[in-house]
């Protein structure tokens, strides 16, 4: 059957959808480390808002301020994580940019000599070494001030804490202390139930609003800090 084509002008209905400019393209959100951490930090603090607009300045129950301090360490630790894997694979990929030598070294451990060489002969030595560290980095901890500037050690940033605590005009080894103690209060939460078991009966661990905000404060200064640095 064939199409009969009319005569004369199309009705302004019509060509009016073909007419005028075109809808701008929305432009796409950029998801960074950095990204992810802050939205993060802000469910701790807004479990800090909910328990404040249920129980006013009750500090029990204080589930919430528990949970506050699990969600802000575990953000420390998806950031430093995402971080050194984005910047392994941009500093493999580039090749204007120096390899710190303790990356180099992992570098080999990670594929042996074999793995190096066949990755040189396909030419995915950068997906591969990608893969190779997402691998490791599942089953290891980012929590912990030695995981922390080790992790950091391999893109080249070396006395990551003293830098921190030097920008921040604060005491390095109060800052180290004050992240060494509430990772540690994260594992007692996440492992324990935040009791103490060495007591008989276990004893719950008290726990104050103040403490989650402080945790809150350190953790976001850390990982602050820590952008600046991989942003220089």
């Amino acid at each position: 059957m064939k199409l009969k084509l009319t005569k004369g002008k199309l009705s302004k209905e019509i060509a009016s959808s073909t007419s005028g400019n075109a809808p701008p393209i929305p432009k796409s959100i950029s998801i960074t480390p950095y990204k992810i951490f802050e939205c993060s930090i802000d469910r701790a603090e807004h479990l800090l808002r909910i328990h404040e607009k249920a129980y006013g300045s009750v500090s029990k129950p204080s589930d919430a301020h528990r949970a506050a301090i699990v969600l802000a360490v575990a953000a420390l630790d998806a950031f430093i994580r995402t971080l050194v894997i984005e910047n392994i694979r941009t500093k493999i990929a580039d090749q204007r940019q120096k390899v710190p030598p303790k990356l180099k070294e992992q570098a080999k451990g990670l594929l042996g000599l074999d793995g190096l060489f066949e990755a040189a002969r396909d030419g995915d030595l950068g997906s591969r070494l990608e893969k190779g560290f997402r691998q490791q980095f599942e089953e290891k901890s980012f929590q912990g001030i030695n995981n922390i500037q080790e992790a950091l050690h391999l893109i080249g940033l070396e006395n990551v804490f003293h830098t921190i605590a030097d920008a921040a005009a604060i005491n390095e080894d109060h800052l180290k202390s004050d992240l060494g103690r509430f990772t540690k209060r994260r594992h007692i939460i996440a492992h324990c139930g935040d009791y103490d078991l060495t007591q008989t009966p276990p004893i719950e661990k008290d726990i104050e609003k103040e403490d989650a905000e402080k945790c809150i404060k350190v953790v976001r200064l850390v990982a602050t800090e820590i952008q600046k640095l991989c942003k220089l």
